[in-house]
């Protein structure tokens, strides 16, 4: 998907964010499967899954190795209302299955 990866490349490029590094062990493990979903070298938790360049194919493989690595079933909803890793890393370390995401 060469048209993909050059639009992810794009998106890298495109970022105005400094770069944030995982700061807790949920966040590095969040980070290492956004990067190898995403093709990226590196991933900063504040960056926007979809300034990255995500979408809900991927997504889909996101949140499947989320509920591998972690045991954790979120609904991929979940996404629109925390969409970095940090806000993602939240919901993992303190899961609130009442709210609905």
């Amino acid at each position: 998907m060469p048209e993909r990866d050059a639009l992810i490349r794009r998106a890298q490029l495109m970022l105005v964010r400094a770069y944030v590094a995982p700061r807790t062990p949920v966040e590095e493990r969040l980070a290492r499967i956004w990067r190898d979903v995403l093709g990226m070298d590196a991933v900063g938790v504040e960056d926007s899954y979809y300034d990255l360049g995500g979408d809900s194919f991927l997504a889909a493989v996101i949140f499947a190795q989320i509920q591998e690595e972690f045991g954790i079933n979120l609904p991929m909803a979940t996404l629109i209302r925390s969409p970095t890793i940090a806000q993602l890393a939240l919901k993992i370390q303190q899961p609130t299955p009442a709210s609905g995401d």
